[in-house]
Formats: structure tokens, sequence, C-alpha cells
């Protein structure tokens, strides 16, 4: 009995003698591993999700000089990473350099041919679902980066907090105290006026209105039956410049109302209907407000 006792501990020492290796082996100090969080919430979700993917830059220090971010020619060159659930991993593994390195993150992943002067445009139509291809035309629009500075292999894994660079606008339609029956069914809501190309700087992680970008109308995305919700370029909206559309029962409602979406914020619209559609005249109180993208 003791001798059957005897094998199965020593059998017992051999498989966790093996595990220990296999865990040597995923988490070789030589690997680059990343890992990544967000600020706030995404624009779809409170955290990344399977096939998420971001694009990977690091540039080496020598000295304490370091290098300048380019479109090539970097020690690691916009490296796609994909998430599959547990760790962000690519095509190839990727390994440390002698000297520390300054790492950039964008999300989604983006094949920028200019560092400082990239032009990204939002989707127009963000209420276009996800596919197994493509993301959703409003998650698609929520451009984040993400800067590690001075990070070497002793530091373990490369840590990268995301940061929203674009503007969050929510739209809530509530019913007023004078407002009969329930809302409509067919409520859609448009963002107008605003320009959908941003020219990004991802060495600062900043953007800007693009000077010579069109003005269009982004149509939002239906969070539940009164909430709607769009990504839109950080800009400044004049009162006499219709900003939102409301379409119910057959019947379009424009409102004026100025605003200066800033980048990282969540601009809150509230919108209080005191009569029903069907009514020959549709009474209209609005309200605003500014916070954390949540």
């Amino acid at each position: 009995m003791k001798r059957s006792i005897f094998i199965l501990s020593v059998a017992t020492l051999l498989m966790t003698g093996c595990d220990n290796e296999n865990d040597f082996a995923q988490y070789n100090p030589n690997e680059i591993r990343v890992e990544a969080s967000v600020k706030q919430t995404r624009a779809s979700a409170t955290s990344f999700e399977i096939g998420d993917k971001m694009g990977l830059y690091a540039v080496e220090y020598n000295g304490d000089e370091v290098a300048s971010l380019q479109v090539a020619g970097n020690f690691i060159n916009n490296e796609a990473l994909t998430y599959n659930g547990s760790a962000w991993v690519g095509a190839r593994t990727l390994y440390w350099s002698e000297n520390p390195c300054d790492f950039y993150a964008i999300y989604p992943y983006q094949e920028p041919k200019s560092i400082d002067t990239y032009l990204f445009d939002i989707a127009t139509d963000q209420s276009t679902p996800e596919t197994e291809d493509a993301l959703s035309g409003y998650e698609a629009s929520d451009l984040m980066w993400a800067k590690a500075t001075k990070v070497s292999r002793e530091d373990g894994a490369v840590q990268l907090a995301f940061k929203h660079m674009m503007s969050r606008v929510v739209v809530k339609i509530e019913r007023g105290p004078k407002y009969e029956g329930e809302l409509p069914e067919d409520i859609a809501v448009h963002i107008y006026n605003t320009v959908t190309t941003a020219e990004v700087d991802f060495t600062h992680g900043s953007l800007q209105r693009y000077a010579h970008g069109e003005k269009n109308t982004i149509t939002m995305k239906q969070l539940s039956g009164d909430t709607f919700a769009a990504i839109v370029v950080p800009q400044n909206i004049e009162r006499r410049t219709p900003l939102v559309e409301i379409t119910m029962s057959g019947i379009a409602y424009l409102l004026n109302y100025s605003m200066s979406f800033r980048p990282g914020y969540q601009h809150t619209i509230t919108i209080t209907l005191n009569s029903s559609p069907e009514q020959e005249k549709i009474e209209i109180s609005i309200d605003g407000e500014v916070g954390d993208w949540n």
C-alpha cells in the first residue's frame, strides 16, 4: 500500500514538472507579451472581444534618446495582433530588443501611410451590424490609441491603456408629462452637419477635424428603443446649424443645438417629447451634458 502511494507521488511530481516546462515555454521572457485595457468603455463593450485587432509599433532607445515613430523602419512596424480571448497574438513571435522601447498601438487596426497626418474617416452609417469579416460601423469609428514608454524585457508584459480619440454622442428620447401613448417603434436619429474626416497624429495620440473634410449626415446606432449613439469627430457646432434629426411615424424633426464635441468625452443630448407625433404640432425640449465616456 505504501509502495502504491509512493509511485503515485512520483507520477504527480513528473506531471507537475511537465506543466512548469509548458508554462516556461508559454511565457518565454524573450518574447514580447502585450496586455491591453481601455481607460473608459469601448463603443460596443466594456472590454476587448475575441477577434479584435490592433496595430503595434515599437521604437528603440539609444541611451537616453529614443527613435522617432515612422511609418516604416521602426523596431516593430504595425504588427497586427489579434485578441483570442486571453492573449494578443500575431502571425509571428515578437522578441525583445536589447534596448528599452516605446510602444504605440492603434485600435482598430489601420494601415496608415502617414504617422502625423493620417486621414481617418468615421462611418456615416453607424447602424450597420458587425459581420464575421468587419466591425459594425459604430465600432469601426471608435479610433483608440495607446503608448507605453521605455519598456524593457525586465518589465514583463507591455501594458497598453487605450484612450478614445473621437467623441461619442448619445441621444436619449423621453416622454414628457403631456405625451400620450408609447414611443413609435420606427424612430431613427441622425447627426447633421459634422465633418466625418479626422487628421490623426499617432505620435502624440491626438487628432483634429480635417480642414478640407466634407460635412455629412451620420445615422446613429440604436442602443435601445429610446437611446441612440454615434461616434463623431471632435469639432464645434454652432446653434444656428441643424444638429439632430428625429424621424418617427413618417415625420422628421430638425433640432438646432450648439455643441463642442471633445475628444474622449461622451456628450448626452436628452430630448423630451411633450406631445405625440400624431398631434399637429409636437412640443420638444432639449438638454445636454458632457461627461466621461462610460
